[in-house]
């Protein structure tokens, strides 16, 4: 996976914002159900904030993303701690 600059899309992005769930199968659910209210609003992309820390929560979501049949693709912002999910 590319890292990807995602400030030069769109300043009002939706952020989907996980990294204070210390729960990864919360964490998930909670993807996934906001995932559904982006895809729902006609939004074309939005970006998921999972932070750095152990990576745990990162590997979680890239793999959630990878299954999840609205993802087109998603790319690893150049911090890190965020990705930009394309539907």
């Amino acid at each position: 996976m590319d890292n990807f600059f995602g400030p030069s899309l769109d300043k009002n992005i939706i952020e989907i914002d996980l990294h204070g769930i210390a729960d990864l199968h919360e964490a998930l659910l909670v993807l996934e159900k906001e995932l559904f209210y982006v895809s729902k609003s006609q939004q074309r992309y939005c970006r998921v904030i999972h932070g750095i820390g152990s990576g745990r929560l990162a590997s979680g979501v890239a793999e959630a993303l990878s299954k999840n049949p609205m993802v087109v693709e998603f790319k690893t912002e150049e911090s890190g701690g965020s990705c930009l999910v394309f539907l």
